[in-house]
């Protein structure tokens, strides 16, 4: 299983960063290996559960993706929790929070994974490890257009 954190500071007030990120049918628009986000339920009261399809490329080897999680969004505390409920990734789970800092906003996201698709070796692994870390990285760059 591989732990990523990205942190990044948004020069916007928090609660504008929050509810960008809350918009996650809108992500596709700016991570490249992201395809299609489907919100499947919203109860209005933060539980939101969605269908993600992504493509996943290392070298000549390209793998569609999907997965459907349930999101917790917790708008007194900035926050939101993630789990994966089924689909292609063994362990897919994690938080976002989005802190007040300064004159903007600190934004972490910690995401645990395991893909378990299998005949993938370490090195396949590792290089997915890092297309997850840069996909989080481009994710919070992105907030900042989002939330403008």
């Amino acid at each position: 299983m591989t732990d990523i954190l990205s942190t990044r500071h948004i020069p916007h007030p928090a609660d504008v960063v929050f509810a960008a990120a809350h918009r996650i049918e809108r992500f596709p628009e700016v991570l490249p290996d992201l395809d299609k986000v489907t919100v499947l339920s919203d109860d209005g009261a933060g539980a939101v559960t969605s269908r993600w399809q992504g493509t996943i490329s290392v070298g000549p080897l390209t793998r569609r993706i999907s997965w459907t999680e349930q999101d917790h969004w917790d708008e007194q505390a900035r926050s939101c929790t993630f789990d994966l409920i089924e689909g292609d990734m063994k362990v897919y789970r994690g938080t976002w929070t989005f802190s007040p800092d300064g004159k903007g906003c600190l934004v972490e996201l910690k995401v645990q994974f395991e893909l378990g698709i299998p005949l993938l070796g370490p090195l396949v692994n590792r290089i997915v490890d890092q297309i997850i870390q840069q996909n989080c990285d481009a994710l919070l760059e992105a907030l900042d257009k989002l939330s403008a």
